[in-house]
């Protein structure tokens, strides 16, 4: 089930105004993610619509996954 992970433009920016060590155990949930699945996941309703959340504590990545990718398009704090 192994997937590559894509950046968006504004997941790379929240991602680089993380400190080194934070991004980098971000980066590594998304991939494990990615290439097994593991991970804690949540849609939740935003304006509407469903979307993914991965948690990774304390921050969560809003993704979309399709056969091939995961995409990121945020990385935000929650606590």
């Amino acid at each position: 089930m192994s997937r590559s992970v894509e950046w968006g433009p504004v997941a790379l920016i929240d991602l680089q105004r993380m400190h080194w060590r934070t991004a980098a155990r971000v980066d590594e949930a998304l991939q494990r993610f990615a290439a097994s699945g593991e991970g804690t996941l949540r849609y939740v309703s935003v304006d509407g619509e469903r979307v993914l959340r991965l948690y990774v504590a304390p921050y969560f990545a809003w993704i979309t996954v399709t056969p091939e990718k995961v995409l990121v398009w945020r990385v935000l704090r929650y606590a």
